[in-house]
């Protein structure tokens, strides 16, 4: 009896841990874990001399499909994550299915390097309707384009840099915004660090992003642009491309995404429940041997 008792036990701690796993690696609409090296920059003093590089990290998230890029400060998925396939950032897309972190074959995302003022741009590109083709048979939804950079939130808040002028295109066509660019203070009080989001239907669910763009889901490809100022020196390599014409993709095919993510509240009560069903198991069985 003590043997089916410890197998029993053996089998539903299993299950947990499989399940936590599954959490920890599937994106999240909010930071997750913010790293060592993020936490440092965060409280680092704003360099405007234009010696100190920031960066700004193209994100995306996709729901059902769970096909993302997180927030380059987030310790699991983001920069030299611990549930990336060897860390690997820079470059990449992903996809969270049967508990596993695939990179998405043959899509490219490349990020920004900030150095002083000036416009700059972050994008993926070459998805080959892998975001369509999970719409289409998944019913996945679009729910987050962002940039996250390592620029301390605090140089935005005290009015040492500006970031105006953004722009969104999915598949080379523009996405009208509001003027003003939206920062997610859910997010950034928690990092600590800079970010702006054109689209994120979490925000606009929660009444936080009202003037949120509806968008098409992406075929090819996506850019965000914006002008940085506030720096002493201008970056002669971030000077602005002559606009050429496009169309306006916020119309009707839209992807109005859901606000489906696993919350640290959800997570909490999942493992509860898991603890809850081993005691009654245990409890059962020792009935059954009295």
């Amino acid at each position: 009896m003590r043997k089916s008792i410890r197998k029993i036990i053996a089998i539903a701690s299993a299950s947990v841990m499989a399940l936590t796993f599954a959490v920890t690696s599937a994106p999240n609409a909010s930071a997750g874990t913010i790293s060592k090296a993020a936490k440092e920059a965060a409280k680092a003093a704003f360099d405007a001399s234009g010696k100190t590089t920031y960066h700004a990290y193209f994100g995306l998230q996709q729901t059902e499909s769970w096909i993302f890029r997180d927030e380059w400060y987030q310790e699991e998925n983001g920069l030299n994550g611990t549930n990336l396939p060897d860390g690997a950032y820079e470059g990449k897309l992903y996809h969270s299915e049967n508990n596993a972190l695939t990179a998405v074959p043959g899509a490219t995302v490349t990020d920004a390097e900030i150095k002083g003022n000036g416009v700059y741009t972050v994008s993926v590109k070459d998805l080959g309707g892998v975001l369509t083709s999970a719409e289409s048979s998944q019913q996945a939804k679009m729910s987050m384009l962002y940039v996250s950079t390592d620029i301390p939130m605090s140089a935005y808040k005290d009015g040492k840099i500006q970031v105006t002028d953004w722009k969104l295109k999915i598949d080379n066509t523009s996405v009208t915004l509001q003027d003003d660019i939206f920062v997610p203070t859910e997010y950034t009080d928690e990092s600590g660090l800079f970010r702006l989001d054109p689209f994120n239907s979490y925000q606009k669910d929660q009444g936080a992003y009202p003037g949120c763009p509806s968008v098409r889901t992406p075929n090819d490809s996506v850019e965000i642009t914006f002008k940085v100022s506030g720096f002493d020196v201008d970056n002669p390599d971030a000077v602005e491309a002559t606009p050429t014409p496009a169309a306006d993709a916020s119309s009707s095919s839209s992807s109005s995404s859901s606000s489906s993510s696993i919350s640290g509240g959800a997570v909490a009560a999942i493992v509860v429940v898991a603890v809850v069903v081993i005691a009654g198991i245990v409890v059962v069985v020792k009935r059954k041997k009295d």
